[in-house]
């Protein structure tokens, strides 16, 4: 059954339930799985159309607490974009807590991101207490170029972050598309962020994932980028992709591929990613895998974790879009974080309503031989 949506004050917090739960089952074996809106977009205006793209961190300052930067568009104006924060406990990830004051970040008021934003990925950089917020943006409707603001993390993770202190790093994007060839990009957005210490020289290594557009069409695929300090970066064309378009692994034509997740799992990368297939006939979260952040990328079937597959708790009218997916551990449980959103009256995923939900994950499945498996939705 459906709850009726709670929405309950605390100390300036918004506490949000509304859950999708089964009847209890006659048995202790589960029937269901567990999901939840986590974030409902009817909270605040400002995210009142969709809530989207969950970065959740364990806050620095406090490990038995989680952060999460999240972005929201307004209904009132569907081509702005805003930068959110809310907190969790990280016993209990279900229960996020949005800051009444929120958004904390917003477009600039004059420059290459006075358009919109979306936010892509957040880095927690130790050595320099902060957080690293790479975003899109654009000055018109379609975010076109990636830049990067810089958080302090303050005294306890949290609560400082606000917009006095939230500072674009210089006044154009970090990676603009490249129209030159063999790249001819007339758009790059959507950046995922890895970073990790070389083992031989113990010199920091960033990676960056972005989507693009350009002669290849709209969306079709992933490309790589490198940095040795998150600003500057240089591109890579991957020769070896199959389909010669220079991406990480062999896409599936016809497909969107938008926002996505960087992680370790094990000793394997996983790149969780928004994949519209037949142009965003149905939006799902697709994987791939690889054991080196620079190469031997490959994409699993695409409807491995297709969300029709979530016994008991995918209904067409909660969740027949998933997008923005990303995979969290806390406390050895595994969750998935996403955007979903009923099946749209004219069919067009863009009027979708979309919420953030979380969701259990009990079924644990193997990638590729030598990879590590990785817990999903599903039953065990």
């Amino acid at each position: 059954m459906k709850l009726p949506l709670v929405l309950v004050g605390v100390f300036g917090f918004f506490v949000i339930t509304n859950a999708v739960l089964a009847a209890p089952a006659a048995t202790s074996v589960a029937t269901a799985i567990r999901g939840e809106v986590i974030i409902n977009r009817q909270t605040a205006p400002w995210e009142s159309q969709q809530v989207q793209e969950p970065c959740i961190l364990t806050n620095p300052k406090d490990p038995t607490r989680l952060v999460m930067f999240y972005s929201g568009v307004p209904a009132t104006d569907r081509k702005l974009c805003y930068i959110g924060k809310a907190w969790a406990l990280k016993s209990d990830p279900f229960t996020w807590h949005q800051d009444a004051a929120n958004p904390v970040f917003a477009p600039a008021k004059q420059g290459w991101d006075s358009g919109s934003i979306r936010l892509d990925a957040v880095l927690y950089i130790a050595e320099e207490d902060a957080y690293y917020i790479y975003y899109s943006g654009t000055k018109a409707t379609v975010q076109d170029q990636i830049g990067l603001a810089i958080c302090p993390a303050g005294p306890d993770g949290y609560s400082g972050i606000n917009p006095t202190v939230v500072q674009r790093v210089g006044a154009t994007p970090v990676l603009a598309p490249e129209p030159a060839e063999p790249f001819a990009e007339t758009m790059a957005s959507q950046a995922a962020v890895w970073r990790e210490k070389d083992a031989a020289t113990q010199q920091w290594r960033w990676f960056m994932y972005y989507s693009y557009r350009g002669k290849n069409g709209t969306l079709p695929g992933i490309r790589l980028a490198t940095s040795s300090d998150g600003k500057t970066w240089q591109r890579h064309y991957d020769a070896q992709d199959p389909r010669g378009m220079g991406h990480i692994f062999d896409s599936t034509p016809g497909a969107y591929y938008e926002w996505h997740q960087i992680s370790k799992i094990g000793d394997t990368y996983v790149l969780t990613i928004e994949v519209g297939l037949e142009k965003g006939k149905r939006w799902r979260p697709v994987i791939a895998v690889s054991q080196h952040p620079d190469r031997g990328w490959k994409q699993l079937e695409v409807d491995t974790v297709l969300q029709t597959k979530w016994t008991g708790l995918y209904r067409d009218d909660t969740m027949y879009h998933v997008a923005t997916p990303a995979f969290y551990q806390f406390d050895d449980k595994w969750y998935l974080y996403v955007q979903a959103c009923p099946l749209p009256g004219n069919g067009n995923y863009i009027d979708g309503h979309w919420d953030m939900w979380a969701i259990a994950c009990e079924r644990e499945i193997p990638t590729l031989p030598g990879h590590t498996k990785l817990f999903i939705p599903g039953l065990r």
